[in-house]
């Protein structure tokens, strides 16, 4: 597993936090599995087609990303290297911030962004290790290096009367705060346990009961919701 034991040779001050924040993206990409491109970068990170061509080029150059024919970004090694860092400091900086900061569960993603350019790699390591190194941020992403159980599956592939124990909100997800708020409101966070009641393919929802009430989701959300079944006594 990653842990914080970074030191001044992992040090990503000579790239911009446009940078940053672009192999950050990049990586989430690849992690869930998406495919990445110019066009889902723009559209992630509500950036215009040109100034993400621009970006990439220097990123090209700088040894950090490679373009294939097929116009898929795919990490270099040192890419990689350097946005597995700045997700450690991202996830860290949002458990930081939730579990002992007390910021609201919903809105730490936005935050940690900000706080993770400044974090000096002594900081992350004190840091980790005040927080005890944990494995998982708040909203259930694992730390680089760490993986979810392999029974994960998402809640749109649970079925109707199963049980399931929320493990993670995909971090698509986590951009909006005003969506993070209705599913704190409803409970739908990591550990907590909800019976999926029905999916209607009408309304394309997925129904859920929990001991604090029901709730409902959209499919596109429910695909980005990873949950574990619990088994039936």
């Amino acid at each position: 597993m990653l842990t914080s034991n970074f030191n001044e040779e992992n040090s990503m001050t000579e790239h911009s936090q446009v940078i940053e924040e672009y192999l950050l993206t990049l990586y989430k990409l690849n992690r869930a599995g998406d495919l990445a491109k110019a066009v889902t970068l723009a559209k992630r990170l509500d950036t215009s087609p040109p100034t993400v061509h621009a970006t990439i080029s220097r990123m090209q150059r700088d040894g950090l990303v490679e373009v294939k024919k097929s116009k898929e970004l795919v990490l270099t090694k040192e890419g990689q290297k350097i946005a597995e860092d700045i997700a450690y400091r991202h996830n860290l900086s949002e458990y930081f911030l939730c579990n002992t900061l007390g910021i609201p569960w919903y809105e730490v993603h936005q935050h940690a962004h900000r706080l993770e350019h400044a974090m000096t790699p002594i900081v992350v390591q004190k840091l980790a290790e005040f927080l005890g190194k944990p494995e998982f941020c708040p909203h259930g992403t694992p730390m680089p290096g760490t993986n979810l159980p392999e029974n994960t599956i998402t809640l749109m592939e649970s079925k109707p009367g199963t049980t399931v124990e929320i493990a993670m909100i995909g971090e698509a997800l986590e951009d909006s705060v005003d969506l993070m708020k209705i599913l704190h409101e409803h409970r739908i966070m990591p550990g907590n346990l909800h019976k999926v009641l029905e999916k209607t393919e009408v309304m394309r929802t997925v129904s859920l009961e929990s001991k604090d009430g029901t709730s409902s989701l959209p499919f596109h959300v429910a695909e980005k919701i990873f949950v574990l079944e619990v088994p039936k006594d």
